[in-house]
């Protein structure tokens, strides 16, 4: 039973025939005479307007015909459904159903199709007649009757009555129609008007579909592919799907189905004329054979031709263009040429391939009536695509809102404010900060091009089309530009049209494309030429069907006339077919023509009259309307006419229609049907919002003419009526979206306007309208209003109206500095100063006035006003205070602050003071002038910004002013402490006022001013990045340029390499470009200092080349007062000189920079200058005269005190730096000892906190001071070490010159290595201390990988994988034995990323290896180091190392139980010398650990197998299954522990083997240092018995005693001899630890001292005890009681406690993750180690402070294999073996005691004498 959703009076509903989504179609009856009939509802219970529209229309279209196959309609009858809105349509009951159904159910046999299709094709003739056009023909609209067989078309909803349409691109769910039969030009997506021969393509697939049973493109994947697929695609045939469709009628269908309407048939009866010779051919000879189609198939409706003729290689460029976009790039494609001449046409072309990269089109067109209203033509294309969005799904819709919310971030606003349709997708957005005008503009463009990027990328490129671009606004133009100068713009085409003969080589648009070209973009440039003669021979030729001979006459004649204009030329061979000139002749059947009366007709040359003379042929009341529909706009809105047409929109709409009938005007969509079926009543009942109903004109010519129409002495008059329509009939709400038409139309007509109060009105609009323009950014077009509303204001308006006029002034004088008109503004600025009433407009004034004159860069006059505005307020303020005063305003702030907590702070209530407001913005401005002009007044900025904070209440600025504050304490009184919680005081209400447009100002100062004085510099880059992205969200581009810079300095003389640095310079310098040019200037001129230091440099310290100039950049520094650049500039030179060791040009250069140092107070080179500056003296002392050496040491010690107190608070970034001072002046005073040591210290500082650069010149200096002093030896180690340091910074520059100085001093006495040339050497010193770097913990790390994996293959990829790796092998292969055979198990390579696991026998893969080299291995078992294979004798005749000539090559063996079981084999071609001993300890290392894990892998294997090859009983197979799963945990516990037991023995052996190589040599020299003592103590009594003895010594002798300074060197000796001493007991104490921990094989029980046992495993784990830059280190508390020797297996006892340490190190460190360093400091980590003795057992306690162990975790503990680690960092084992040693090898206990949040404690108890457990082997 079917559902019935209404009841009408008159018709019982008998039963239901179709439901569609938005209708449903019921059989009835009559009840007055019982007749059948068929009635269409609605379906929703409130039907939108649209569906009522289209009902109506439906039934005002077929209501009057009289056509046998149209259905007819008896009555259009409204109904109750309940809710007032129904609507019926009540049609005749054919007795039929759809073809669909006939198709589905029944298929279509030949004859029947015949008869389908002649009636079909008769009925479309006899439509088009009619000038209908159905548009939505297909098989569910044509209902068949079987009985007799009789077709009737239905549902005429969307039928068109215009000759043409012009469908808009949309949505593809805004598309009228049906998508699977719609032809091409109907999609909108190709550069073709629609007409009545959209109907036959729909026919063509509805034949294709009766033929076939499918359609064309039924596999189309979606709707975007089908549109494509209709665009450019060729079905396949009929007769080739259904071999019984005869190739005549599979030929129709095919003709039909063209992709562009002039190629298919041209009229009905041309078709039927085919189908009828088809009919014939079945009937006559029982067959249909393939025949010569449209021989009758002339058209008499004139139809213009709409190929492009003659832009071949236009479009080719513009295809070309495209094609590039949609590979990522970003181009821009001008179209030049006179108004008609054809160019949106040529754009149109590119729809085809957008739509085959699924992309989107957006056009907008700029208006000669609306030049000053900014970014028209953009927002209109935006607007468009919006509204394609929103018609998507919803799904769709809500990837789209993610989509821009992420471009967007938090200025979603800001798009909103131009384009409201945005906030239906993205929803209500948050406003956003107020920021200064620039800041503004900035964060409008960059917000723009972000919201732009969104539609653009790889899977839908963006094509925006921009016509007219004579006329755009300088706002859209500057858009424009930053657009496609942008390096992120990608897969992004715009085209722009622009006239060519209406712009000068000056204005806007050739000016933007100037630069837009020398920033590197593409761009194309097309400038279209008239038509030739042969292109409109070929045109009227295609149009009217004929020769070209009896074309060329005419085509002559209409060249003569419109001179190849193409859209002249259109438009007069339609004036001349109006005139019934041009005539069909249906006889004939051709088009025919009389040009002598073509001739004699008064025809013009001139296109606006010609246009001019089709509207008037046009009614009255057409012709006023358009008119005024041409002071509106190019595109209009129906409302919007309605209002100045003063009657309403479907009054207005009817006089619309001639127009829409003749082609002037266009809808841009259907509702433009809407207004004309429904009366205002209705539209009222049925629609509570207006109808969105827009036109536009055909062409500007059209606009131009009916423009032209208005007598000019009436045009303003008319401007001023629609103006002052507009402005009284718009709702307030949408007042702001019609503000610059309305603003538009009234000042053109603002001559006849006299009243005061009408022009106090007009000039309050203008305001608004500047204003909102300068909100967009669109400062010409905002000036330009601004400065209109000023001249409407009479000359006593500041007595008047002083507000308004107040407003203006600003207004004006602001918009002026916008466009850079600095000197104007600053007029308009003093003219307003003088007319002010009040102190804080006064204060407003001079806000303006400081910002020109900064701009200006005149910081003398901005500081001037500044100084006199803070004067206004009552702020005493002097320009340039002495340390007194400013001690004097220190102490005055403190006390103003009070008692009060600095947090406590954050807590007072928001400033209301106007005037204190006024006083903190004065302040935040005079700051950075104070700054760069090196007043330290900069301080008593921020002093008075917290006061009136404090006693005001915080206001933005004090989140500011907070930050300057910590500044002032830090920097200029060492306060640190204070100074930070100011700082975080500063950042906590940051949070709390959300104040996002200060964010890059505060982030600057805090991690480019304060952070480094507290904390290592790592702390405050991740602020200084932060703050640069949000000034680019903000528009703060300055201070973005800053967090840049001083991201930069850190870098480059911080904790970065040179090429890292290099990266970060580069990845800044795109975005400077457009920020600020001096930030880019420090970024360019670091790039040079960068290329001196890493490229051969003539002069070292020039910074001229490639990437900056700095006498350009010192030379503007200098002429505009530019303290910071010229400081820059300085200490660039300053420290190249000290890197390249020229100290007396580094003094010089000192010198300057110290002149400009207070251009750079706080940030991080300010230190750094003070820094290079002592170096660069110390080196430069020796060459002075005894009067500047005093100076010099002045500045030193000066200099020092400096650093000690920065290192007091900032170990890490300047206890090196004070160190490394300190040693320079120990050498100058001769301490030698004292320089040493300070040197040692200062080099290990600078390593501990990545400083590599002042650890490789601190190693420098000490070369030098050890050279200076003819130690070589101990000259040659910091040489060496110098020379890494520099290597791994990448200064390659500076190693050149170290080589090059120094080449014959340290000179390799054996010459050259292995035949290895410098180049090579170098490469192998970097590669092996870089190898040096893989400590123990990596060797232990892949041992694990490779013990936890018990699967053969996995097992063999990991080992090939990690032994490739760690060696630097470029491939490798694993041999091993079977079968008395060598065979490769696994082979690997780094080209091919993967290891292949197989077994081929050597013999097989000879070729692959050296066959010698494994033999040689496999008898002597000896590991084999070859440097350069293919010059070694032993192995020059292997036939591989002949055919391969192979480099560095590895050949290894492993053994297990003592037995040979495998041969590993690595290679590398790249260089010589690869594999080094270094490498090779690491390989031995796990040649154990691969050979157990092969071999139990393969027991595992074999018991897999044979588990599954067991055929047992059920009973049994469970039994021995449960053996092999015991046996299999049993055989993965005894691996590990074996794993274990063999790493532990490996690393034994290794630390042992290193702890014997040292101690020989090291007590060979301790033990001497005792006999060298006496023997010097002997020589020196001898010496001064000598002296005593002989005052008056020999010349010479006396001479060779200066020349070594006896003196000296007797008190020195005896101190190098005991520094000496203590160096060697230290070595001897590591050793002795060492030796102590690697008992780790001992197999006897021993009586040994705990206490060394745990001492030495501290000293092992010694680096991970220590501080690091982000966590302070871990304190160790040793409370040893009085132990006895203890009898115990040591190694493994050792073994337990390394275990036992390393974890609770895990443990804090995890604990530590989320703390701050500060945190931990005041928190620190502890481990506690107690021993005791408790009766006759020893009892060890470990305890941390972490987190603690929860008790299911404490109870697993000792299970096997159990870890709460992330895996690859933990094996479960540790613990588990520990447990095992000290239970079973010991009998003790091991025992874990822990509470959650209170850390955790390990006991060990063990007897004191041995009751122990045999050693198992």
């Amino acid at each position: 039973m079917f559902k019935l959703i209404a009841h009408i009076s008159d018709y019982s509903i008998t039963s239901l025939i179709y439901e569609a989504a938005a209708t449903v179609i019921y059989r009835a009856y009559s009840k007055a005479n019982g007749h059948s009939v068929v009635i269409k509802l609605l379906k929703a219970e409130y039907p939108s307007i649209k569906e009522i529209a289209q009902l109506k229309h439906e039934y005002e279209i077929i209501q009057n015909l009289n056509i046998a196959g149209v259905i007819k309609a008896h009555e259009l009858i409204s109904y109750d459904n309940g809710y007032n809105n129904g609507l019926a349509l009540v049609l005749e009951d054919f007795g039929g159903e759809t073809l669909k159904y006939q198709i589905s159910t029944t298929g279509i046999e030949l004859k029947k199709f015949l008869n389908i299709a002649n009636q079909i094709t008769e009925t479309l003739g006899e439509l088009h007649t009619h000038h209908i056009i159905h548009k939505d023909l297909k098989p569910e609209n044509i209902l068949y009757n079987p009985n007799t067989e009789k077709i009737k078309l239905i549902d005429f909803s969307i039928a068109s009555l215009l000759s043409k349409e012009s469908p808009e691109i949309s949505s593809l769910n805004l598309l009228e129609g049906t998508l699977a039969y719609m032809s091409p030009e109907q999609t909108g997506r190709i550069n073709r008007t629609l007409d009545y021969r959209t109907d036959f393509y729909s026919l063509g697939v509805s034949f294709y579909e009766m033929l076939t049973g499918q359609l064309p493109f039924h596999n189309a994947q979606d709707s975007m592919e089908l549109v494509h697929c209709h665009i450019a695609k060729i079905p396949v045939a009929p007769h080739e799907i259904n071999p019984n469709v005869p190739l005549g009628i599979s030929a129709i269908a095919m003709k039909l189905l063209r992709k562009t309407a002039e190629d298919r048939y041209q009229s009905a009866y041309g078709l039927k004329a085919d189908l009828e010779q088809t009919t014939i051919q079945l009937q006559t000879k029982g067959s249909i054979d393939l025949f010569s189609l449209g021989q009758q198939d002339f058209s008499h409706q004139f139809q213009i031709a709409q190929k492009l003729y003659g832009r071949e290689v236009e479009v080719a460029t513009l295809m070309s263009a495209f094609d590039k976009v949609s590979l990522g790039s970003s181009e821009v494609v001008l179209v030049g040429g006179y108004s008609g001449i054809g160019k949106s046409s040529l754009v149109n072309e590119v729809h085809k391939p957008i739509v085959r990269q699924r992309g989107y089109f957006i056009g907008g067109k700029f208006d000669q009536l609306k030049r000053d209203i900014p970014y028209a033509s953009l927002i209109q294309a935006f607007r468009e695509l919006m509204r394609q969005l929103l018609a998507e799904s919803q799904a769709r819709v809500e990837i789209w809102k993610n989509k821009l919310l992420r471009a967007l971030g938090i200025n979603g606003q800001v798009i909103i404010d131009v384009i409201p349709e945005v906030e239906l997708i993205i929803g209500q957005q948050a406003p956003v900060p107020q920021l200064g005008v620039a800041e503004s503009q900035n964060r409008f463009n960059r917000v723009f091009k972000q919201f732009i990027h969104a539609f653009t990328a790889a899977e839908h490129p963006l094509v925006l089309f921009l016509d007219d671009l004579q006329w755009a606004d300088a706002a859209s133009v500057n858009l424009v530009e930053n657009l496609m100068t942008d390096p992120e713009s990608q897969y992004l085409l715009l085209i722009g049209a622009y006239r060519d003969n209406e712009v000068s080589p000056t204005h806007p648009l050739m000016l933007m494309l100037e630069t837009i070209q020398a920033f590197g973009a593409t761009v194309e440039e097309l400038l279209l030429k008239p038509l030739a003669a042969p292109h409109i021979t070929q045109l009227v030729t295609d149009t009217f069907n004929c020769e070209s001979s009896q074309a060329v006459p005419l085509a002559d004649l209409l060249f003569q006339k419109t001179q190849g204009n193409p859209f002249f030329l259109t438009q007069l061979l339609k004036v001349v077919h109006q005139d019934n000139l041009l005539t069909f002749d249906y006889r004939s059947g051709f088009w025919k023509w009389d040009l002598n009366k073509i001739q004699e007709q008064a025809i013009t040359d001139n296109v606006v009259d010609l246009m001019v003379n089709k509207i008037q042929r046009l009614s009255e009341p057409t012709q006023q309307v358009l008119q005024l529909a041409a002071c509106v706009g190019n595109r209009f809105n129906l409302e919007i006419l309605a209002v100045v047409n003063e009657k309403s929109p479907s009054a207005t709409a009817v006089d619309l229609w001639e127009a829409l009938r003749a082609g002037l005007i266009l809808p841009l969509s259907d509702t433009y049907k809407i207004p004309q079926l429904l009366n205002q009543s209705e539209l009222a009942t049925y629609c509570d919002t207006a109808v969105q109903v827009d036109y536009k004109f055909l062409h500007d010519r059209v606009q131009q003419a009916a423009y032209s129409l208005i007598p000019t002495d009436q045009q303003k008059q008319v401007h001023l009526k629609i103006g002052k329509l507009l402005l009284h009939n718009t709702e307030k709400a949408q007042l702001e979206e019609h503000l610059f038409d309305i603003v538009n139309h009234l000042n053109a007509g603002s001559s006849l306007i006299v009243e005061p109060a009408e022009r106090y009105e007009l000039a309050e609009l203008n305001l608004k309208a500047g204003q909102r323009a300068k909100s967009s950014s669109a400062f010409v077009t905002a000036l330009k209003l601004l400065k209109t509303g000023m001249s409407y204001l009479p000359e006593n308006s500041w007595q008047d109206n002083y507000l308004l006029t107040l407003t203006l002034y600003l207004q004006v004088g602001e918009a002026k500095f916008l466009n850079g008109k600095y000197e104007k503004a600053l007029l308009i600025f003093e003219q307003t100063f003088s007319k002010v009433k009040t102190t804080l407009d006064m204060c407003r004034v001079n806000e303006y006035r400081i910002m020109c004159y900064r701009m200006e860069n005149d910081l003398n006059s901005a500081y001037k006003i500044g100084l006199n505005t803070l004067e206004l307020l009552g702020l005493e303020f002097t320009a340039y205070p002495d340390d007194a005063y400013l001690l004097e305003k220190l102490n005055h702030t403190k006390k103003v602050i009070g008692d009060r907590t600095t947090f406590s702070l954050a807590e007072l209530p928001p400033m209301q003071d106007e005037e204190k407001l006024m006083a903190q913005r004065i302040l935040k401005e005079v700051w950075p002038i104070a700054y760069f002009l090196g007043s330290k007044a900069l301080h008593i900025t921020s002093m008075n910004i917290t006061q009136l904070s404090v006693q005001y209440g915080n206001s933005p600025i004090s989140v500011f002013g907070y930050m300057l504050y910590s500044f002032n304490l830090v920097f200029q009184y060492g306060e640190v402490d204070s100074g930070y919680e100011f700082g975080e005081l500063s950042l906590r209400l940051h949070e709390i006022l959300r104040t996002k447009e200060l964010e890059a100002n505060i982030l600057n100062m805090w991690g480019g001013l304060i952070c480094h004085y507290k904390d290592h510099i790592s702390q405050g880059k991740p602020y200084l990045l932060k703050g640069f992205n949000s000034g680019l969200e903000t528009g703060s581009y300055q201070w973005s340029g800053y967090c840049s810079v001083n991201f930069l300095w850190q870098c480059l003389f911080g904790n970065e390499s040179l090429e890292k640095t290099a990266e970060v310079a580069e990845d800044f310098i795109p975005s400077l470009r457009k920020i600020d040019k001096n930030m880019l200037n420090y970024h360019l001129l670091a790039m040079e200092a960068i290329a001196n230091l890493t490229k051969p440099a003539e002069k070292i310290d020039e910074l001229v080349g490639t990437w900056a100039d700095e006498r350009q950049v010192l030379k503007f520094a200098l002429a505009s007062s530019d303290m910071l650049s010229a400081f820059v500039v300085y200490i660039y030179k300053l420290a190249l000189c000290n890197w390249y060791g020229e100290s007396t040009k580094a003094v010089e250069y000192a010198e300057n920079a110290e002149k400009f140092v207070g251009g750079a107070r706080g940030i991080f080179i300010n230190p750094v200058f003070y820094f290079h500056q002592s170096i660069a003296l110390a080196g430069a002392y020796a060459e002075a005269d005894t009067a500047t050496q005093a100076i010099y040491l002045h500045k030193l010690n000066t200099n020092l005190e400096k650093f000690q107190q920065w290192a007091i608070h900032c170990p890490t970034n300047y206890q090196h730096k004070f160190l490394l001072i300190q040693a320079e002046i120990a050498r100058i005073y001769q301490q030698d000892y004292q320089a040493m040591e300070l040197y040692d210290l200062a080099i290990a500082s600078a390593a501990e906190n990545g400083y590599l650069q002042n650890e490789a010149l601190a190693n420098e200096l000490a070369f030098r001071f050890y050279l200076a002093k003819d130690r070589k030896n101990f000259a040659k180690v910091y040489f060496k070490e110098a020379r890494y340091r520099y290597l791994k910074w990448e200064a390659t520059g500076k190693v050149r010159q170290l080589d090059e100085q120094y080449s014959q001093l340290f000179r390799d006495p054996v010459g050259e290595v292995n035949g290895r040339s410098t180049a090579t050497k170098q490469i192998r010193d970097i590669s092996e201390a870089k190898t040096q770097t893989l400590d123990l913990s990596t060797a232990i790390k892949a041992s694990q990988a490779l013990s936890s994996e018990m699967e053969l293959n996995r097992l063999l990829e990991k080992m090939m994988t990690i032994a490739i790796e760690n060696a630097g092998a470029q491939m490798g292969y694993l041999l091993v034995k079977r079968e008395n055979q060598w065979v490769i198990e696994a082979e690997g390579s780094i080209d091919r990323d993967q290891v292949t696991v197989r077994s081929s026998s050597l013999f097989q893969v000879k070729h692959k290896l050296p066959v010698l080299l494994i033999n040689y291995v496999e008898r002597t078992k000896e590991n084999l180091v070859l440097d350069d294979a293919s010059h070694t004798e032993r192995f020059v005749s292997d036939n591989y190392i002949v055919a391969n000539q192979p480099k560095s090559v590895l050949c290894l063996p492993f053994a297990h139980q003592g037995k040979l079981t495998g041969v590993l084999y690595l290679e590398n071609n790249l260089t010589t010398g690869v594999f080094t001993a270094e490498r090779l300890e690491v390989l031995n290392l796990l040649t154990s650990q691969v050979s157990i894990s092969i071999e139990n892998a393969r027991l595992y294997t074999n018991l897999h197998i044979y588990s599954q090859e067991l055929e047992i009983s059920e009973t049994q197979a469970r039994e021995k299954a449960k053996q092999l799963e015991h046996t299999l945990d049993e055989l993965k516990l005894t691996q590990s522990q074996m794993v274990q037991s063999e790493k532990m023995s490996s690393l034994g052996q290794l630390v042992a083997g290193i702890a014997h190589e040292i101690n020989n040599p090291v007590s060979f020299i301790y033990g001497n240092l005792t006999y060298v003592n006496n023997y010097v103590k002997d020589l020196m009594s001898v010496v001064q018995i000598y002296q005593q003895q002989n005052q008056n010594l020999p010349p010479k002798v006396q001479n060779e005693i200066d020349a070594v300074d006896l003196d000296f060197l007797m008190e020195d000796l005896p101190k190098l001899l005991a520094s000496m001493k203590v160096g060697t007991d230290r070595i001897r104490q590591i050793v002795l630890s060492l030796r102590n921990f690697s008992r780790l094989d001992e197999a006897e029980v021993k009586a040994v001292n705990i206490h060394e046992g745990i001492d030495s495993t501290l000293m092992i784990l010694q680096n991970r005890l220590k501080p690091q830059p982000d966590h302070p280190g871990i304190q160790v508390i040793q409370e040893y009681g009085n132990l006895p020797p203890v009898e115990c297996y040591p190694g493994q006892l050792n073994q337990v406690f390394m275990n036992l340490l390393a974890n609770a190190i895990d443990s804090l460190e995890e604990f530590n993750e989320h703390r701050t360093y500060a945190d931990i400091a005041r928190q620190p980590s502890i481990i506690t180690i107690r021993t005791t003795v408790e009766g006759d057992v020893a009892v060890i306690r470990i305890a941390d402070n972490g987190s603690g162990i929860s008790e299911n975790v404490r109870s697993q503990l000792f299970t096997p294999f159990f870890t709460t680690k992330a895996v690859g960092k933990g094996t479960g084992l540790g613990l588990s073996i520990s447990y095992q040693i000290v239970t079973k090898k010991h009998r003790g206990r091991l025992e874990c005691v822990s509470v959650l949040g209170q850390g955790a404690e390990f006991i060990v108890s063990i007897p004191l004498q041995a009751r122990l457990e045999p050693r198992s082997i």
